[in-house]
């Protein structure tokens, strides 16, 4: 493993700095069965990715402690591993919160009392939100210590329940189909369709650079997607081009995208 010339493929000092010390693990592969980084945010993790594949005699996937989690963890070994074991080997529990009195608090809410006691955000998975309650996924040892000190988020006071993954049902994600036809798979005219915005506002959020395309920030409106491709705009969702099928009689294309909300 040649450190130097991998952190060469990764701009930004953070980014640097975050594989730097991912690779530092992946070498503890020699001496464990399995290595875990922190949680990675979905751009960290795509950049996770591309350096690992460049990485002889490490096999690695992700788990975030449930199916289709945001945050995960990359978990690495010398021998080959699958999702199932990685996750039944993590070291992640989860946190019900729940408020003493009828609160409804926020996905904001909850990180920020959280981070208030000293916990970096890398230590954090998701944050599921429900109507009375919310669930927080993080490194084993923080959630023990959370369980202990977290008697309030705000002025409300709430209980913590400390929960291994195994028992986590994940929530039914949902979705709205969306049929519609484009000029071109353009960034801008299949975010445009999927978000039911105009161009011209979409135009807005490229140049405000609030875009994201695989979890990577995309200022070219121009840039051509492809099936399988995520977009999101940074405060209002995501959206998946599902499928690209066929031309219209006027030269329009098919698409089917699927809007998580």
């Amino acid at each position: 493993m040649n450190k130097n010339e991998l952190l060469k493929m990764v701009s930004g000092i953070e980014d640097r700095v975050m594989v730097s010390r991912l690779l530092d693990k992946a070498e503890q592969c020699r001496y464990s069965s399995f290595v875990y980084s922190d949680f990675l945010s979905p751009h960290e993790a795509v950049i996770v990715k591309r350096v690992l594949d460049k990485v002889d005699g490490i096999f690695y996937t992700f788990t975030g402690g449930f199916e289709g989690a945001e945050r995960v963890m990359a978990a690495m070994s010398s021998d080959f591993i699958d999702e199932e074991e990685a996750l039944d080997n993590a070291p992640i529990s989860y946190l019900r919160i729940t408020p003493v009195i009828d609160k409804d608090l926020s996905h904001r809410d909850y990180l920020g009392s959280i981070l208030g006691l000293g916990i970096k955000r890398e230590k954090v998975g998701d944050i599921l939100v429900y109507e009375n309650y919310g669930d927080v996924f993080l490194i084993d040892k923080i959630a023990e210590y959370i369980s202990y000190n977290l008697d309030k988020i705000g002025n409300t006071r709430v209980e913590c329940e400390l929960q291994q993954v195994y028992r986590y049902t994940p929530p039914e994600r949902k979705e709205k189909i969306i049929n519609t036809t484009v000029a071109s798979v353009r960034a801008d005219s299949v975010t445009a369709s999927g978000f039911g915005m105009s161009r011209t506002k979409v135009m807005e959020y490229f140049k405000a650079q609030r875009v994201n395309v695989n979890w990577e920030p995309v200022s070219n409106p121009s840039k051509q997607l492809s099936e399988g491709d995520v977009i999101s705009i940074r405060g209002k969702g995501r959206i998946l081009l599902d499928k690209v099928g066929g031309t219209t009689k006027k030269d329009r294309i098919n698409i089917i995208i699927k809007r998580f909300e």
